[in-house]
């Protein structure tokens, strides 16, 4: 049986084993060109980790840039002193290249193999935990099992001349005439291939009904494939005027693709994205953008330099193979800024700059505080029902939405609400900090938004405690006793304590808040993307049943509303089933929302009279409504002004200057934060 060092040591040779390589006079132990593939493919694949490796003579030192380099250069030296081992490892690479398909390196590797977004994210997902095994006669799996190290790229492509050269020369090493491996060919059809591949997504009809210039024959699609047939039949043209004009022509025509790449763009950004169709685009432009680099290649077969840079191309392609994030990032950032600025349009109705704007946003938080106040006790009664557990939380989801509805539609505000949509308004900022005047705007619209915040949870608050006194009173007058036992209501107290959980049950519902206003984005892009405006518009029983005038205005109001109706409906039902969903895994989650929280928390104190002021947990209970309010705004806030900042490609924003001048703003001007200046 193992002991506690048994797998302690299992561990630490687990965790060596990551970067661990072969020494040098084991690597030459050279396998035979005849040798299983597998043998071979291996050797090479421990040539690489030992280039990588660290050891204790300096020889990997990090005042270095590239030690791979130094590492290289000395095994070249080495093998000029034994030729013995010079051809048994030319031979060896010969007969690699020859043996494994060269073409899923050249034309997938770093382009999507599947056909859609989804399954090629799990394709990665499944790849990025089951590697290929070596024995698969594929240049694409030696290069995801050898260049696995964050600067391969780098130092590949930065190889000097000189040591390019010698290892041309170490792979032509007493090549026979007839035995000769010519890797332009394998270019050439991978060139054929890629276009092909561009030819059917460009002529597809996601791609073509979103172009301007013609389709069909008049495509710049349909003209590729000849001209690269016609460029690539005969290498001993590459000098001609013909060659050239040829050249020129098809170099052309890869620029109109790149246009009609962004005439698709436009067209998405307009009516709506479509997450298959911006995946079919970005996978066509990383195959132009490929095709390009191996037409670079196989014209300039001459010079070195051209092998580096494809082979740290297809490295870095490879690497980014592995990478679920990546394929995200370029098939939803366009999604995300659709998202983003609709989220932004909505939000600059939630910002009080003046002191008009943030009275009228404090009168509007006082409505919704009042609906919130007979949210609570329709909440109290649906649970006192002792419905079955499915027909209980359908209910609860009713009465949530219905007063979510009610509050947006009667032009109130439930401040909770106001972050996941102010953030994207206040992203539209950035790309002006870098100047001074910019930067201040940005901080006046912080500020304001700060603001904002504190009058509509103030007014919720105020709002919805004393309507949830008075209802209770008014129950007590009715029915004699209170709508809740002391039980219930000590339970109620207890759920609000800074000490009973809420900082992480807040910070939940602040995400559940950002996921509400993500779906309304999603619905409101999908709306226009099927263009359902229109379907409402020109149904015809529509039409003969309300007349063609009802029709047009039933959907010009859901044009103009159904990212709210989403958005309410959302919340209200991930705050009841988000819970429940994480109970199934086995993992207790709560809601705390700081206005439902206040009114069940005014609700119970008046169920338990006048000794509750002499209680802790009442206290307490006070001081915990406001964190959870806190937690909420800055939960909510922080994953939506995250997302804003990544759809407007803001990741590397200075944000240590944003902060310092927010927080300058703060220390001279503090009571900005609660009142506008006149």
């Amino acid at each position: 049986m193992l002991g506690i060092k048994d797998i302690r040591r299992l561990v630490t040779r687990w965790q060596a084993s990551r970067d661990a390589s072969l020494a040098l006079d084991a690597l030459l132990q050279i396998p035979a060109e005849d040798a299983p593939l597998v043998e071979r493919n291996q050797w090479v694949i421990e040539l690489l980790y030992w280039l990588r490796s660290k050891d204790k003579k300096g020889i990997n030192n990090d005042s270095l840039s590239h030690p791979e380099h130094v590492r290289l250069k000395g095994l070249l030296q080495l093998l000029e002193q034994k030729p013995d081992a010079k051809l048994a490892i030319a031979k060896l690479l010969r007969s690699v290249l020859r043996d494994n398909d060269a073409l899923s390196l050249l034309c997938d590797t770093g382009v999507v193999s599947k056909p859609t977004f989804w399954s090629e994210m799990f394709e990665r997902i499944r790849q990025r935990f089951i590697a290929a095994p070596p024995n698969q006669p594929e240049l694409s799996v030696l290069f995801s099992l050898g260049f696995v190290g964050s600067k391969d790229a780098d130092w590949v492509y930065t190889l000097d001349q000189q040591t390019l050269l010698n290892l041309q020369a170490l792979f032509h090493y007493q090549e026979e005439p007839q035995g000769q491996y010519r890797i332009y060919q394998d270019i050439a059809d991978a060139i054929h291939i890629l276009i092909s591949y561009v030819e059917a997504a460009g002529l597809s009809y996601s791609v073509r009904t979103r172009i301007r210039e013609a389709s069909g024959q008049g495509s710049a699609f349909y003209l590729l494939r000849d001209l690269a047939k016609d460029l690539l039949s005969d290498a001993s043209r590459i000098a001609s005027p013909s060659f050239n004009s040829t050249l020129a022509e098809l170099k052309a025509v890869i620029d109109r693709c790149y246009i009609a790449c962004d005439d698709v763009y436009a067209h998405l950004d307009e009516n709506g994205v479509a997450v298959d169709t911006v995946f079919q685009v970005e996978t066509m432009r990383l195959r132009l953008a490929r095709i390009e680099l191996l037409l670079n290649t196989w014209m300039y077969r001459d010079q070195a330099q051209n092998y580096s840079h494809l082979s740290a191309d297809l490295i870095l392609t490879v690497q980014g193979r592995r990478s679920v994030r990546r394929l995200a990032e370029q098939s939803l950032a366009l999604l995300s800024r659709k998202v983003v600025e609709r989220s932004a349009e909505t939000g600059e109705h939630y910002i009080a700059d003046t002191r008009r704007t943030y009275l009228a946003m404090f009168k509007k938080s006082l409505g919704g505080g009042a609906v919130i106040g007979g949210t609570v006790y329709l909440k109290f009664l649906i649970a006192s029902l002792g419905m079955v557990r499915f027909f209980e939380n359908l209910f609860l989801a009713l009465n949530y939405a219905t007063s979510f509805l009610i509050i947006q539609f009667a032009s109130f505000t439930l401040a909770t609400k106001q972050p996941a949509m102010t953030a994207p308004a206040l992203a539209q900022l950035l790309d002006d900090v870098d100047q001074d005047p910019g930067l201040e705007r940005f901080v006046d619209r912080t500020i304001a938004l700060v603001r904002s915040q504190t009058a509509s949870i103030l007014g919720n608050v105020l709002m919805v405690v004393p309507v949830a006194i008075v209802i209770q009173v008014a129950i007590i007058l009715l029915i004699q006793k209170p709508s809740i036992s002391d039980t219930k209501a000590m339970s109620v107290l207890a759920t609000v304590s800074p000490f009973s959980g809420i900082w992480i049950y807040a910070a939940f519902t602040g995400l559940l808040l950002w996921l509400s206003s993500l779906i309304a984005g999603l619905v409101d892009n999908w709306f226009v993307l099927h263009r359902i405006q229109d379907v409402i518009r020109y149904n015809r029983r529509l039409g003969i049943v309300f007349g063609s005038f009802r029709a047009e205005r039933w959907a010009l109001w859901w044009k103009e509303n159904v990212a709210v109706v989403a958005a309410n409906v959302s919340l209200a039902f991930l705050l009841i089933y988000g819970p429940t969903f994480l109970g199934f895994l086995g993992i207790g989650m709560e809601i705390r929302h700081v206005t439902l929280s206040a009114g069940a928390f005014a609700a119970a104190s008046i169920a338990l009279g006048w000794k509750v002021f002499a209680m802790g947990a009442f206290w307490l209970g006070i001081l915990g409504i406001f964190l959870i309010g806190f937690i909420n705004v800055i939960v909510s806030f922080w994953f939506a002004f995250q997302m804003a900042l990544r759809s407007r490609d803001l990741p590397a924003l200075d944000r240590k200057r944003l902060y310092t001048a927010v927080w300058k703003r703060v220390k001279t001007q503090p009571r900005s934060l609660f009142i506008p200046s006149k």
